[in-house]
């Protein structure tokens, strides 16, 4: 692998169960930056979690962070944000960005769901996500400073340099200084769905 880029690949047996800020629930915590770090250290920089939401209810607040969610199972919800219209997920793997800061209630449309969540510290990262039904060999150009493929269905190989790692889906592929390679890419068997988040540091805070 060429610079200081490195590929690691984080299974559902990784995820360790956390709770929620605000007590009401419990989330999978699949990483966090720095590792061991929590919700509340003020050297928090980024996480992915997947939350099973039972009940209709407010969502735990993060101040300084931006969030970017989605639905993966189940028949959706809508978001009440401060400030926003309601906002309707009713569809899976559609993301929506919002921020964390912001007073945010919870609609469950027909029952329980699942959601996958990037939280950014919005001071230091800047983010872009979007979901991709790949079916062919796949490039994502120009991935970012840490670039995180999450499967959501089906299998592919990931490539970062001169590093291949297979992934099936639920597991979460993370490219740490992907910024130094002129693209990530995937390889499907079949027909797979993931979410590709792009993370990029700001100037002023680039990491040790």
């Amino acid at each position: 692998m060429s610079g200081a880029v490195r590929l690691r690949r984080i299974t559902p047996a990784d995820h360790r169960i956390m709770p929620w800020k605000n007590g009401l629930g419990f989330t999978r915590e699949i990483a966090i930056d720095p590792p061991g770090a929590t919700m509340t250290d003020a050297g928090f920089r980024w996480r992915l979690s997947i939350a099973t939401v039972h009940q209709s209810g407010p969502f735990s607040q993060f101040p300084g962070i931006d969030r970017t969610i989605m639905v993966i199972d189940g028949k959706g919800m809508e978001l009440a944000v401060a400030g926003r219209a309601p906002h309707r997920l009713d569809h899976c793997f559609v993301p929506f960005s919002f921020p964390g800061d912001a007073a945010t209630e919870c609609k469950l449309i027909d029952g329980p769901i699942q959601d996958f969540n990037l939280m950014v510290a919005r001071k230091l990262l800047s983010a872009s996500s979007e979901t991709l039904e790949i079916r062919e060999p796949f490039h994502i150009r120009p991935p970012g400073d840490v670039c995180i493929v999450q499967l959501l269905a089906g299998e592919t190989a990931i490539v970062a340099g001169d590093v291949c790692m297979n992934c099936s889906a639920g597991d979460t592929a993370i490219a740490d200084g992907a910024g130094a390679l002129s693209a990530l890419q995937l390889n499907p068997v079949g027909t797979a769905i993931v979410a590709s988040m792009q993370l990029n540091w700001r100037d002023q805070n680039l990491p040790a």
